[in-house]
């Protein structure tokens, strides 16, 4: 993976310290970067001496509580002991900075709300959307401020010779991360009229999914002023990892509903069908986009799918990624956090030799 410069420069290769058991960083949890509500005196200091506590009121309902009423609702949240792990591994002295490790989180969390906006979703984590609760200009309000508060946070948490540096990854990854979004809204309208390669898919989940994890890991390595090397192979390691999540992902919504036939996602399992444009994949098409298949229907589409080895051929690019990403990882400095990193790629890829 190209890195930018953000990625290149950097201090000589630092050697990890010895490293010891440490609180987690992110026992804190995302009230570090994002509260119930904004104190007055951090208010004013945005928006001048005229604010009030029932401004401060308004904002803790419309800014504030919407992130939460998603939050609250649970979540794997393994993307703060990424930016920990990332951290250590890289020479950080422990602990790692709480607000730090929960940048990812606050932007994963904003990214769910734009999400299900743009995808036009009625359920996340069991609940109602969050723009079905406070209405789609609100939503992606307070969505946006999750973005532009990751910002902010760097610019008053970093010191001087980092702040630059992580601010310009982030910048590139922010934008990645919209380009990998804009492919999987523009293919998926494509799903029923092209053959699209399972090669773009993933282009699409290291842009899309893998940017949040590079923001994770790069983020805990710029804290800890770790080189170029370091972060690249961090950066390397979280785009395979998030390609080999998002199949594990894909391929959990086909034996829980096919929700993503119905809303003609590309997904790697159907990509796998649709790019042979053969009879199976004119019987999937036939489906796609239209309301949930009914018992019979996902019966026969379920068979086609074991027809196809539709399983096996994502199981083993899952197998694929989760090698690389391993690989990566493997070229930094042998201590207990590395080891952590290791864990979390089998855990997230699917593996179940992993403890």
């Amino acid at each position: 993976m190209k890195l930018g410069p953000a990625a290149l420069r950097g201090v000589p290769r630092r050697t990890p310290a010895v490293e010891r058991p440490a609180p987690s960083s992110d026992g804190a949890g995302l009230e570090a970067v994002w509260p119930r509500r904004f104190e007055l005196d951090a208010v004013r200091a945005i928006l001048g001496e005229e604010a009030d506590q029932v401004l401060c009121d308004v904002l803790a309902s419309r800014v504030n509580a919407p992130l939460w009423s998603l939050a609250d609702r649970g979540g794997r949240k393994w993307r703060p002991a990424v930016s920990r792990l990332a951290f250590l591994v890289s020479g950080g002295t422990p602990p790692a900075p709480a607000a730090i490790c929960q940048v990812a989180e606050l932007l994963h969390t904003g990214s769910l709300i734009v999400d299900d906006i743009q995808d036009g979703a009625s359920e996340r984590r069991g609940g109602p959307v969050v723009h079905a609760i406070y209405g789609v200009p609100t939503a992606l309000n307070a969505a946006n401020a999750a973005y532009f508060r990751a910002l902010e946070l760097l610019r008053h948490t970093l010191p001087d010779e980092t702040r630059l540096r992580a601010l310009d990854m982030l910048a590139e990854e922010l934008f990645a991360a919209h380009l990998g979004q804009a492919l999987d809204l523009a293919l998926g309208s494509r799903l029923r009229r092209v053959a699209i390669p399972s090669a773009h898919y993933l282009v699409l989940a290291r842009a899309k999914t893998g940017a949040l994890v590079r923001i994770a890991a790069r983020l805990g390595a710029i804290a800890a002023d770790a080189d170029g090397e370091t972060e690249a192979a961090l950066g390397a390691w979280a785009s395979e990892l998030g390609v080999a999540y998002q199949i594990r992902n894909d391929l959990d919504d086909l034996a829980s509903g096919m929700h993503d036939v119905a809303a003609c996602r590309p997904t790697y399992p159907l990509l796998l069908v649709l790019e042979q444009d053969g009879p199976a994949a004119a019987t999937l098409r036939d489906h796609l986009g239209r309301p949930a298949p009914t018992a019979g229907e996902s019966g026969a589409l379920r068979a086609l799918f074991a027809r196809e080895q539709v399983a096996e051929r994502a199981g083993a690019a899952v197998a694929w990624a989760m090698g690389r990403a391993l690989d990566a990882v493997r070229s930094l400095p042998a201590v207990e956090s590395r080891a952590g990193l290791e864990r979390i790629t089998r855990e997230l890829a699917g593996d179940a030799t992993c403890a």
